[in-house]
């Protein structure tokens, strides 16, 4: 009769402690499990990489939670202290993982009040602990604890699905080898598509920022056909660049854990694998040009293998410290380490940095903005090689700027961790193109080519970065120039032809899902004059 007491005990403690575990680490396992699996088809190292140090994590809490409750079997103050703590500071812990349920966290001051609440609580219930309250808590612990078994089925499904992921993930390849073969000879018409993340036209162009300087911007309108009222039929990357490849208009995208890519079509409603046969980069190839690819956040080289002479890609993922460059221990240890810096949020600010230091944590922010840095500097060396190597004659080049959050300080003309705007990237954005432009002039190959500079998408103020309060990321300047969040849905969307000397204007509403045929024109070479392009464009049936 003891031996099975003690089993129902065993059992009990150890589902308790997973359900506490799966509420305290749901944030961190999510992006292991979601149905989209984003977070994987997007990393740029092996699978186990990012699986298993969250699976590592989940495991490790769960035995020090297991071996807490253990030690608070028997009433009295210790187990009042650890099952009050551990209850008190769940509802922080579950306003931290709203964003799991594509809800937003809780705000600072509430999150704040959450977590100081907590440990408030349980300081008080250490210190006033009497024997009398042992009636008062132990139904509440007998309570909670059949609540949390209940929850510990939940933890079971989540490391059911970790592994059951890790399983599905045995097929992914981190960058397959390149199947194309360069057989067509150099081009001296070379297409240059070049697309800068997140610019603007409205920014840019239309009401630029008072002081801002883009004299490469500018340059380029003056020989260029500019498309004033570009339509974008997306928002995000990961739909927008494979949509511009196969010239329809995706809106949903998910993954498999072997990096498979399905994305749903806006027209038809169903659900399609992304086929690499059925792009411009095929198209480029039956037409005798090679193809190159250098580009930020999709994982290009493993959607587009058997239509590419030359890849790269890369990102930084902003997964709470987590990368591919990381060992496992290293990103063991990341996700501890932002719980951790979420939580110093709560304490004085003049306390923050030196715990900060104290616990050799490393500041968020600057850690992501040093990963952004770090894939433009990556990115734009490799875009300039690209260029100057006149065998690859259609050539992508996909830059992480102006992205948010900025990077890039105009006024010293360095790149910054810290401060930074939209409209500082906006500038970078602009250096990048003068080197990019005065990298093909000093080959003798601008003149010659077509250059495509664009945006996938608009600054997505409202939908991602505006936040009513100065706070993560969305500086003054943001404010004011975005006129307090006012989003203008228009990228920046520019052709220059072979031999352009002359500035040309596209007025009426233009779909970017066009990009495949507008290339597919010039490839034929039915567009070789600024007249031709807007005769073309003009055409087109209007965007829906």
């Amino acid at each position: 009769m003891k031996a099975s007491l003690r089993s129902k005990v065993l059992v009990r403690t150890v589902m308790a402690a997973l359900g506490f575990d799966a509420i305290f680490l749901l944030r961190i396992v999510a992006p292991a499990i979601d149905s989209e699996q984003s977070a994987i088809y997007h990393w740029a190292g092996p699978p186990w990489t990012f699986l298993l140090p969250i699976a590592l994590d989940f495991l490790d809490v769960w035995l020090l939670l297991a071996l807490l409750l253990f030690a608070a079997r028997k009433a009295g103050r210790r187990r009042a202290v650890i099952w009050g703590g551990l209850l008190f500071l769940t509802p922080w812990f579950l306003g931290q993982t709203l964003q799991v349920f594509s809800l937003r966290p809780l705000p600072p001051g509430p999150a704040h009040a959450l977590l100081l609440g907590g440990v408030l609580a349980t300081a008080v219930l250490a210190a006033a602990w009497r024997p009398a309250l042992a009636a008062r808590m132990e139904p509440l612990i007998g309570a909670s604890g059949s609540i949390l078994s209940f929850a510990g089925l939940f933890g079971v499904f989540l490391l059911a699905q970790l592994a059951y992921r890790g399983w599905q993930a045995r097929g992914f390849v981190s960058d397959p080898p390149l199947y194309a073969e360069k057989t067509a000879t150099a081009k001296p018409h070379r297409i240059i598509w070049i697309v800068f993340d997140e610019l603007s036209y409205q920014q840019t162009f239309d009401r630029r920022y008072p002081g801002l300087d883009l004299p490469a911007f500018d340059a380029l309108a003056a020989t260029s056909t500019t498309f004033t009222d570009a339509v974008p039929f997306a928002i995000m990357t990961k739909e927008v660049l494979p949509g511009l490849f196969t010239g329809e208009p995706y809106d949903q995208m998910r993954a498999s854990p072997a990096a498979k890519l399905w994305l749903r079509n806006q027209l038809t409603g169903g659900w399609e694998i992304f086929n690499q046969h059925d792009t411009v980069f095929q198209d480029a190839l039956n037409d005798g040009y090679s193809t190159a690819v250098s580009g930020w956040y999709n994982p290009y080289c493993r959607i587009l293998p058997e239509v590419l002479d030359s890849c790269y890609w890369t990102f930084h993922p902003e997964l709470g410290g987590m990368s591919p460059s990381n060992t496992v221990l290293e990103n063991m240890a990341a996700p501890a380490e932002g719980l951790l810096r979420v939580g110093l949020r709560a304490s004085p600010a003049g306390w923050r940095a030196s715990l900060m230091r104290l616990l050799r944590i490393p500041d968020g922010s600057v850690q992501a903005a040093q990963g952004h840095i770090e894939d433009y500097q990556d990115l734009d060396a490799r875009a300039l090689g690209l260029l100057r190597d006149r065998s690859y004659g259609f050539v992508l080049l996909h830059l992480p700027i102006p992205h948010p959050n900025g990077i890039y300080d105009r006024r010293t003309g360095r790149l910054t961790t810290a401060g930074s705007s939209y409209i500082n990237n906006l500038a970078l954005a602009d250096r990048c193109l003068a080197g990019i432009r005065r990298t093909l002039e000093e080959s003798g190959q601008w003149e010659s080519s077509t250059v495509v500079v664009m945006g996938d998408h608009s600054w997505r103020t409202k939908q991602i970065w505006y936040q009513p309060r100065i706070e993560d990321g969305w500086t003054e300047e943001d404010q004011l120039a975005s006129h307090g969040g006012e989003y203008d849905p228009r990228p920046v969307y520019m052709v220059k032809l072979p031999g352009q000397t002359a500035a040309a204007r596209v007025d009426s509403p233009y779909s970017t899902v066009n990009t495949r045929k507008l290339f597919d024109a010039i490839l034929a070479q039915r567009i070789s004059t600024p007249k031709e392009l807007k005769m073309w464009a003009q055409a087109l049936p209007a965007p829906r």
